[in-house]
């Protein structure tokens, strides 16, 4: 598992991709898995013109995943479930003279989700999900572009709370683990990176798991005892609710195993003598 300590721009992708590529490098197979993705219309716009390319909603980790590692799995089973994010349109609130609220409002996902996709990995199929009440507050350019993706996708009305619920349950997680057995299958590793600053997507996920590295500007932790990591987890649930998910909160109440430290990532993946250790780590 690869974690990320802040909510954006920790590396996790990037490092990802470079651990990945140095594993295929040594003769091993390797899938990498995103069980769940986000992404901003707005920041990362290639990322939505490769899905409307696809049809298929996609983040932006899928298609450096595809790019760089040439990986061969189905892009639904590397990333059963993906959020679109847009930005509301900031002309009412400058009109109202708002701009706290338009600031808050950008900090709340639930506010800026327009488009999801689920994939159900049992039966190979995929499901489309539209906001309404959010893309009524976009910009009209950028309301446009997504209602065009919206009816490419067969995309079906929803709210942003119920479909965040529906994350939550069980049945989501299971599908999570049936994707992940799929992507298992025939490789001598899996590589499964984590949603913003979570340690984990769900806590039942960390029993699959071996290894989690935290990744950091500058630095990755490292931790190799996974039912100390799972109380300490468990814990901090209990303690701080979802906040105890977040991978700060591990770092905090449990020192890792030991701290590496990282070269500056690259728009190209260079060779970062760290991998080498992790590797031994990962086969050991």
């Amino acid at each position: 598992m690869v974690s990320g300590l802040l909510t954006y721009d920790s590396g996790k992708t990037w490092f990802v991709i470079g651990l990945a590529k140095s594993i295929i490098e040594k003769g091993y197979s390797v899938a990498v898995f995103k069980p769940v993705a986000g992404h901003n219309l707005w920041s990362q716009y290639k990322a939505f013109q490769y899905s409307v390319k696809a049809g298929m909603l996609l983040g932006e980790d899928v298609g450096k995943y595809i790019s760089y590692l040439k990986l061969s799995d189905q892009p639904q089973i590397m990333n059963p479930i993906d959020i679109l994010l847009a930005p509301p349109d900031p002309v009412r609130y400058i009109s109202n003279r708002d701009l706290i609220s338009y600031l808050e409002d950008l900090e709340n996902q639930f506010k800026q989700m327009v488009l999801a996709r689920y994939s159900d990995c049992e039966h190979s199929t995929s499901k489309h999900y539209v906001f309404s009440s959010n893309i009524a507050k976009l910009s009209p350019h950028i309301k446009r572009i997504v209602e065009k993706l919206s009816f490419a996708v067969e995309a079906e009305d929803a709210s942003a709370e119920d479909f965040i619920a529906r994350l939550k349950s069980a049945s989501a997680e299971e599908n999570i683990d049936k994707c992940l057995s799929k992507l298992m299958q025939g490789k001598d590793l899996v590589i499964v990176e984590s949603f913003n600053d979570a340690i984990t997507p769900y806590i039942r996920l960390l029993d699959k798991v071996a290894n989690i590295f935290v990744v950091m500007p500058a630095a990755v932790a490292i931790y190799s005892d996974i039912v100390k990591v799972k109380n300490v987890v468990i814990e901090n649930v209990k303690r701080f609710g979802e906040l105890g998910l977040k991978a700060y909160n591990l770092l905090q109440y449990l020192p890792p195993d030991n701290v590496m430290s990282l070269m500056p990532r690259t728009s190209e993946i260079e060779y970062d003598s760290v991998f080498e250790e992790l590797i031994k780590i990962l086969f050991s």
